[in-house]
Protein backbone atom coordinates (compact mmCIF):
# COMPACT_ATOMS: atom_id res chain seq x y z
CA UNK A 1 0.00 0.00 0.00
CA UNK A 2 1.07 3.62 -0.30
CA UNK A 3 3.67 4.26 2.35
CA UNK A 4 3.00 7.16 4.65
CA UNK A 5 -0.30 8.06 2.97
CA UNK A 6 -3.82 7.43 4.27
CA UNK A 7 -5.80 4.98 2.18
CA UNK A 8 -9.54 4.77 1.95
CA UNK A 9 -12.19 3.23 -0.21
CA UNK A 10 -13.82 5.77 -2.48
CA UNK A 11 -17.13 5.18 -4.31
CA UNK A 12 -16.48 5.56 -8.00
CA UNK A 13 -19.49 7.85 -8.32
CA UNK A 14 -17.67 10.44 -6.21
CA UNK A 15 -14.76 10.46 -8.62
CA UNK A 16 -16.65 12.23 -11.39
CA UNK A 17 -14.31 14.82 -12.81
CA UNK A 18 -15.46 18.44 -12.58
CA UNK A 19 -16.27 20.23 -15.82
CA UNK A 20 -13.24 22.42 -16.31
CA UNK A 21 -12.31 24.55 -19.26
CA UNK A 22 -11.99 22.58 -22.47
CA UNK A 23 -8.40 21.81 -23.41
CA UNK A 24 -7.24 21.28 -27.00
CA UNK A 25 -3.96 19.43 -27.42
CA UNK A 26 -1.48 20.44 -30.12
CA UNK A 27 1.47 18.38 -31.30
CA UNK A 28 4.34 20.85 -30.82
CA UNK A 29 7.36 18.58 -31.34
CA UNK A 30 7.88 15.41 -33.36
CA UNK A 31 11.06 14.26 -35.08
CA UNK A 32 9.17 11.87 -37.35
CA UNK A 33 5.50 11.55 -38.35
CA UNK A 34 3.12 10.28 -35.68
CA UNK A 35 0.11 8.04 -36.30
CA UNK A 36 -3.30 9.35 -35.24
CA UNK A 37 -6.70 7.67 -35.30
CA UNK A 38 -9.48 10.24 -35.62
CA UNK A 39 -12.99 8.80 -35.38
CA UNK A 40 -12.63 5.73 -37.64
CA UNK A 41 -9.80 6.98 -39.86
CA UNK A 42 -6.01 6.70 -39.63
CA UNK A 43 -3.58 9.35 -40.80
CA UNK A 44 -0.06 10.67 -40.19
CA UNK A 45 0.54 13.94 -38.34
CA UNK A 46 3.53 16.10 -37.52
CA UNK A 47 4.31 19.20 -35.47
CA UNK A 48 1.65 21.90 -35.69
CA UNK A 49 -1.28 19.49 -35.80
CA UNK A 50 -4.20 20.23 -33.48
CA UNK A 51 -5.71 17.09 -31.98
CA UNK A 52 -9.38 16.45 -31.35
CA UNK A 53 -11.20 14.93 -28.43
CA UNK A 54 -10.96 11.11 -28.45
CA UNK A 55 -8.08 11.02 -30.92
CA UNK A 56 -5.72 8.07 -30.48
CA UNK A 57 -2.03 8.94 -30.84
CA UNK A 58 0.67 6.35 -31.51
CA UNK A 59 4.32 7.36 -31.42
CA UNK A 60 7.05 5.82 -33.60
CA UNK A 61 9.63 3.33 -32.34
CA UNK A 62 12.23 6.04 -31.78
CA UNK A 63 12.24 9.55 -30.42
CA UNK A 64 9.96 11.52 -28.11
CA UNK A 65 7.04 13.73 -29.12
CA UNK A 66 5.43 16.52 -27.10
CA UNK A 67 1.86 17.78 -26.90
CA UNK A 68 0.56 20.85 -25.08
CA UNK A 69 -2.78 22.49 -24.37
CA UNK A 70 -3.65 26.17 -24.11
CA UNK A 71 -3.88 25.96 -20.30
CA UNK A 72 -0.20 25.21 -19.68
CA UNK A 73 -0.30 21.41 -19.48
CA UNK A 74 2.55 19.58 -21.21
CA UNK A 75 2.84 15.87 -21.98
CA UNK A 76 5.81 14.11 -23.54
CA UNK A 77 5.19 10.71 -25.16
CA UNK A 78 8.01 8.17 -25.32
CA UNK A 79 8.71 5.67 -28.06
CA UNK A 80 6.07 3.03 -28.90
CA UNK A 81 3.48 4.80 -26.76
CA UNK A 82 -0.26 4.71 -27.37
CA UNK A 83 -2.67 7.18 -25.77
CA UNK A 84 -6.26 8.28 -26.24
CA UNK A 85 -6.98 11.96 -25.52
CA UNK A 86 -10.42 12.27 -23.95
CA UNK A 87 -12.38 15.19 -22.53
CA UNK A 88 -11.05 17.63 -19.89
CA UNK A 89 -7.39 16.74 -20.57
CA UNK A 90 -7.82 13.09 -19.56
CA UNK A 91 -5.23 10.78 -21.13
CA UNK A 92 -5.84 7.03 -21.41
CA UNK A 93 -2.44 5.32 -21.57
CA UNK A 94 -2.63 1.88 -23.17
CA UNK A 95 1.10 1.25 -23.18
CA UNK A 96 4.40 3.08 -23.16
CA UNK A 97 5.80 6.13 -21.38
CA UNK A 98 4.46 9.61 -20.68
CA UNK A 99 5.95 12.51 -18.78
CA UNK A 100 3.40 15.03 -17.52
CA UNK A 101 3.90 18.61 -16.37
CA UNK A 102 0.87 20.24 -14.78
CA UNK A 103 1.62 23.95 -14.46
CA UNK A 104 -1.49 25.82 -15.49
CA UNK A 105 -1.38 29.55 -16.05
CA UNK A 106 -5.14 30.15 -16.29
CA UNK A 107 -8.14 29.92 -13.99
CA UNK A 108 -10.67 27.12 -14.31
CA UNK A 109 -8.04 24.83 -15.78
CA UNK A 110 -8.23 21.15 -16.72
CA UNK A 111 -5.93 18.76 -14.88
CA UNK A 112 -4.22 16.16 -17.14
CA UNK A 113 -5.44 12.97 -15.45
CA UNK A 114 -3.70 9.82 -16.74
CA UNK A 115 -5.51 6.47 -16.66
CA UNK A 116 -3.92 3.08 -17.26
CA UNK A 117 -5.83 -0.19 -17.17
CA UNK A 118 -5.42 -0.45 -13.40
CA UNK A 119 -4.36 2.95 -12.05
CA UNK A 120 -5.26 6.65 -12.22
CA UNK A 121 -2.73 9.44 -11.66
CA UNK A 122 -3.92 12.98 -10.91
CA UNK A 123 -1.15 15.58 -10.55
CA UNK A 124 -1.49 18.62 -8.32
CA UNK A 125 -0.50 22.01 -9.71
CA UNK A 126 3.25 22.20 -10.24
CA UNK A 127 3.60 18.43 -10.52
CA UNK A 128 5.92 16.64 -12.93
CA UNK A 129 5.82 12.86 -13.11
CA UNK A 130 6.90 10.00 -15.34
CA UNK A 131 4.34 7.21 -15.86
CA UNK A 132 4.97 3.88 -17.55
CA UNK A 133 2.37 1.27 -18.47
CA UNK A 134 3.93 -2.19 -18.70
CA UNK A 135 7.57 -1.03 -18.90
CA UNK A 136 10.18 -3.69 -19.76
CA UNK A 137 10.91 -6.13 -16.94
CA UNK A 138 7.84 -5.32 -14.83
CA UNK A 139 5.33 -7.96 -15.99
CA UNK A 140 2.55 -5.59 -17.09
CA UNK A 141 2.86 -3.38 -14.00
CA UNK A 142 2.26 0.36 -13.79
CA UNK A 143 5.18 2.42 -12.53
CA UNK A 144 5.49 6.12 -11.74
CA UNK A 145 8.26 8.44 -10.60
CA UNK A 146 7.24 11.77 -9.08
CA UNK A 147 9.78 14.39 -10.06
CA UNK A 148 7.99 17.21 -8.23
CA UNK A 149 4.68 17.91 -6.54
CA UNK A 150 2.36 15.43 -4.86
CA UNK A 151 0.04 13.55 -7.24
CA UNK A 152 -2.99 11.52 -6.18
CA UNK A 153 -3.01 7.86 -7.12
CA UNK A 154 -6.02 5.54 -7.39
CA UNK A 155 -5.52 1.78 -7.53
CA UNK A 156 -8.54 0.22 -9.25
CA UNK A 157 -9.82 -3.20 -8.27
CA UNK A 158 -11.28 -5.65 -10.76
CA UNK A 159 -14.71 -4.01 -10.63
CA UNK A 160 -13.29 -0.45 -10.62
CA UNK A 161 -16.04 0.41 -8.12
CA UNK A 162 -13.91 0.72 -4.96
CA UNK A 163 -10.48 2.13 -5.84
CA UNK A 164 -7.88 2.60 -3.12
CA UNK A 165 -6.70 6.20 -2.90
CA UNK A 166 -3.34 7.59 -1.80
CA UNK A 167 -0.60 10.07 -2.67
CA UNK A 168 3.09 10.01 -3.45
CA UNK A 169 5.55 12.81 -2.86
CA UNK A 170 8.41 14.34 -4.81
CA UNK A 171 11.23 11.90 -5.67
CA UNK A 172 9.20 8.85 -4.66
CA UNK A 173 8.70 5.85 -6.93
CA UNK A 174 5.48 3.82 -6.97
CA UNK A 175 4.77 0.44 -8.50
CA UNK A 176 1.39 -1.19 -9.10
CA UNK A 177 1.92 -4.87 -9.88
CA UNK A 178 -0.55 -6.63 -12.17
CA UNK A 179 -1.75 -9.01 -9.44
CA UNK A 180 -1.68 -6.51 -6.58
CA UNK A 181 -4.55 -4.14 -5.76
CA UNK A 182 -2.35 -1.81 -3.71
CA UNK A 183 0.67 0.27 -4.66
CA UNK A 184 4.17 -0.10 -3.21
CA UNK A 185 6.19 3.07 -2.72
CA UNK A 186 9.94 3.56 -2.34
CA UNK A 187 11.98 6.68 -1.69
CA UNK A 188 13.93 6.50 -4.96
CA UNK A 189 13.29 5.12 -8.44
CA UNK A 190 14.20 1.55 -9.25
CA UNK A 191 17.43 1.42 -11.34
CA UNK A 192 15.66 -0.89 -13.80
CA UNK A 193 12.97 1.75 -14.31
CA UNK A 194 15.56 4.48 -14.88
CA UNK A 195 17.45 2.32 -17.38
CA UNK A 196 14.31 1.67 -19.44
CA UNK A 197 13.00 5.25 -19.28
CA UNK A 198 13.49 7.49 -22.36
CA UNK A 199 16.74 9.36 -21.84
CA UNK A 200 15.15 12.77 -22.47
CA UNK A 201 12.72 12.12 -19.59
CA UNK A 202 15.65 12.63 -17.19
CA UNK A 203 15.60 16.33 -18.11
CA UNK A 204 13.02 18.80 -16.85
CA UNK A 205 9.93 18.96 -19.08
CA UNK A 206 9.36 22.48 -20.36
CA UNK A 207 6.65 23.98 -22.57
CA UNK A 208 7.76 24.69 -26.13
CA UNK A 209 6.72 27.62 -28.33
CA UNK A 210 3.60 26.86 -30.32
CA UNK A 211 4.21 26.22 -34.04
CA UNK A 212 3.48 29.21 -36.23
CA UNK A 213 0.79 27.53 -38.30
CA UNK A 214 -1.58 25.37 -36.28
CA UNK A 215 -3.49 22.95 -38.52
CA UNK A 216 -6.82 21.25 -37.93
CA UNK A 217 -7.37 17.64 -38.90
CA UNK A 218 -6.64 16.89 -42.56
CA UNK A 219 -9.37 15.85 -44.96
CA UNK A 220 -7.03 13.83 -47.21
CA UNK A 221 -4.50 10.99 -46.87
CA UNK A 222 -6.90 9.16 -44.56
CA UNK A 223 -7.58 5.44 -44.60
CA UNK A 224 -10.24 3.44 -42.74
CA UNK A 225 -9.14 1.93 -39.45
CA UNK A 226 -8.46 -1.82 -39.53
CA UNK A 227 -8.96 -4.36 -36.76
CA UNK A 228 -5.20 -4.60 -36.24
CA UNK A 229 -5.06 -0.82 -35.72
CA UNK A 230 -7.39 -1.00 -32.72
CA UNK A 231 -7.33 -4.61 -31.51
CA UNK A 232 -5.29 -3.79 -28.40
CA UNK A 233 -7.70 -0.98 -27.52
CA UNK A 234 -10.80 -3.13 -28.07
CA UNK A 235 -9.47 -5.86 -25.78
CA UNK A 236 -8.06 -3.61 -23.08
CA UNK A 237 -9.35 -3.05 -19.55
CA UNK A 238 -9.24 0.74 -19.92
CA UNK A 239 -12.32 2.59 -18.70
CA UNK A 240 -12.62 4.41 -22.05
CA UNK A 241 -13.47 1.10 -23.73
CA UNK A 242 -16.95 1.00 -22.19
CA UNK A 243 -17.50 4.54 -20.87
CA UNK A 244 -20.68 5.97 -22.47
CA UNK A 245 -18.77 8.99 -23.83
CA UNK A 246 -16.05 6.93 -25.51
CA UNK A 247 -17.54 3.43 -25.87
CA UNK A 248 -15.65 1.60 -28.61
CA UNK A 249 -18.68 -0.37 -29.82
CA UNK A 250 -20.34 2.94 -30.64
CA UNK A 251 -17.25 4.49 -32.16
CA UNK A 252 -16.16 1.61 -34.41
CA UNK A 253 -19.38 -0.28 -35.11
CA UNK A 254 -19.67 1.35 -38.54
CA UNK A 255 -16.52 -0.53 -39.53
CA UNK A 256 -18.47 -3.80 -39.28
CA UNK A 257 -19.77 -2.93 -42.73
CA UNK A 258 -16.29 -3.88 -43.92
CA UNK A 259 -16.22 -7.70 -44.33
CA UNK A 260 -12.60 -7.98 -43.19
CA UNK A 261 -13.17 -5.94 -40.02
CA UNK A 262 -16.30 -7.97 -39.24
CA UNK A 263 -14.44 -11.25 -39.82
CA UNK A 264 -11.63 -10.21 -37.47
CA UNK A 265 -14.04 -9.16 -34.73
CA UNK A 266 -15.91 -12.46 -35.01
CA UNK A 267 -12.65 -14.40 -34.79
CA UNK A 268 -11.84 -12.68 -31.48
CA UNK A 269 -15.35 -12.51 -30.06
CA UNK A 270 -14.40 -14.38 -26.87
CA UNK A 271 -12.21 -11.44 -25.89
CA UNK A 272 -14.82 -8.92 -27.09
CA UNK A 273 -18.13 -9.94 -25.46
CA UNK A 274 -19.75 -6.52 -25.92
CA UNK A 275 -19.33 -6.92 -29.70
CA UNK A 276 -21.32 -10.16 -29.91
CA UNK A 277 -24.76 -8.50 -30.44
CA UNK A 278 -23.23 -6.35 -33.20
CA UNK A 279 -21.14 -8.99 -34.92
CA UNK A 280 -23.88 -11.65 -34.71
CA UNK A 281 -27.16 -9.71 -34.97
Amino acid sequence: MLAGAPLRLVPLGLLAFASYAHADWTLVSAGTPVTAIHATSVHQIDAGQRLSQDDIVETPSSGVVQIQDENGNTVALGRDTRVLLTRDAHVALLRGWVKVLHACSVANYATPVVDTERTRFTPADGTALVIAAAPPGYDSADAVFCESGSPKVLAFGKSRSKPVEGRIDAHQFALRAKANETISVSERPDPKFVAAMPVTFRDALRPLPSPANIRNLPTHDLRPVTYDDVSDWLGSALAVRTDPATRFTGRFRARLADPVFRRDVRQHIRELPEWRPLAFP
